[in-house]
């Protein structure tokens, strides 16, 4: 797989982990799951690429 499907995967996987902590720690509303979404997204794609990075270092 390609780094972009890493990262894309990652982000969505990050959205799905931001909406679901905020809901555990009792948030709600359009600004919070924007905020949580966000951060999630962006640190699932940052986490994304570097997976595919360590996975791919010897080739």
């Amino acid at each position: 797989m390609s780094q972009e499907t890493y990262r894309s995967i990652g982000a969505i996987a990050g959205v799905i982990t931001g909406v679901v902590l905020m809901a555990l720690l009792g948030y709600s509303g359009l600004i919070a799951g924007f905020c949580f979404g966000a951060g999630g997204a962006v640190l699932g794609g940052i986490l994304g690429e570097r997976v595919h990075s360590m996975r791919h270092k010897n080739h």
